[in-house]
């Protein structure tokens, strides 16, 4: 059996889809697990519908504790071989955990990831790992009852799907990929992902949350020496992207290089110099080697930024070439 994990928070005009495209797997020997998150819509009455016509499916209903609370309340739960997690508001393809069991099973994975988009399958190798958003793993469920302190961080968002799955990644032996069918993931008003693009200044509080929580993790568990090339993935690839392409004021980009900075230099001290051509970009190179923000962009001098805005309803983003190092330049330190 799979166990299918969905959090509902206030999606009553996306809901529908998504448990349509659950209730029609090919693959037909699931539990579905509903954590309705203290909706305020009519959301919890689209589950108790769906769960009178499909006997599969299992409604947690509960007060609103967030996304990483709900998706916790549906493992403890769950009794199936291998767990997915889906959003409510978004679908996937009606072969999609077939095809995810049949790849799991063939390779005996302890993790199969989705790699139709964002380059997934290059966040995981025999060298380092980063971290990967929850809609790309098809775990298997042993996993987390072995290792029960691997569940998603409480009042880390945005960000808690990257700590979740760094942690789980530590204890992944076989790990396989999967490049023939499809999540759809909706884009929507409201979403965490979605504010960390309009309002990035809500990440210079969330970054330091994801490498207190890591640091104490490492610290924990023994990692420092073993897995310091992934925590430098880690920053790379969440941390450093997002002080990259968010449009920071100039005040919050000094914050979150310093952050970064904090971080970086208790990690990197564990890697040998000599691989970072390998395993790091030049720009990320740059930042390792900088010791301030003004010798950053006196080498990078440019970022793209972005001008984001609404049109007939849709999302618009223009990406220009912005001289960063203007605002810099005269800095003293």
């Amino acid at each position: 059996m799979v166990s299918i994990i969905i959090p509902v928070y206030n999606v009553s005009n996306y809901l529908k889809t998504c448990l349509e495209s659950v209730i029609n797997q090919t693959y037909k020997e699931l539990e579905i697990i509903c954590i309705n998150d203290g909706s305020t819509d009519n959301s919890f009455e689209i589950l108790k519908e769906y769960a009178s016509k499909d006997k599969r499916i299992t409604i947690i209903d509960k007060k609103n504790a967030g996304v990483s609370a709900a998706r916790n309340d549906g493992i403890e739960k769950a009794k199936g071989e291998y767990i997915f997690c889906i959003d409510s508001d978004d679908y996937i393809d009606n072969d999609f955990i077939e095809v995810f069991y049949n790849n799991a099973k063939k390779n005996n994975s302890d993790l199969v990831v989705l790699s139709t988009f964002w380059n997934l399958d290059k966040r995981v190798n025999k060298d380092y790992h980063s971290a990967l958003p929850t809609c790309s793993m098809f775990i298997k469920k042993l996993i987390l009852d072995n290792y029960k302190y691997l569940r998603y961080p409480l009042n880390v968002q945005p960000g808690e799907d990257g700590i979740f799955s760094h942690e789980l990644l530590m204890y992944t032996k076989n790990v396989s990929f999967e490049y023939n069918t499809n999540y759809h993931y909706v884009k929507r008003a409201g979403q965490d992902s979605q504010r960390a693009v309009k309002e990035p200044s809500i990440l210079v509080n969330a970054i330091p949350k994801w490498f207190e929580l890591l640091e104490d993790f490492y610290t924990k568990y023994n990692f420092w020496e073993s897995k310091s090339l992934s925590f430098a993935k880690y920053i790379e690839g969440e941390a450093f992207l997002a002080f990259r392409t968010k449009n920071f004021k100039v005040e919050d980009e000094r914050k979150v290089f310093d952050i970064i900075k904090n971080t970086l230099n208790k990690v990197i001290k564990n890697i040998n110099k000599e691989y970072y051509d390998k395993y790091f970009s030049k720009e990320f190179i740059i930042f390792i080697e900088s010791n301030t923000i003004k010798e950053y962009y006196n080498k990078v001098k440019y970022k793209y930024n972005y001008i984001r805005f609404t049109i007939f309803a849709k999302d618009v983003s223009i990406r220009y070439k912005e001289n960063r190092y203007k605002y810099y330049k005269n800095d003293t330190i």
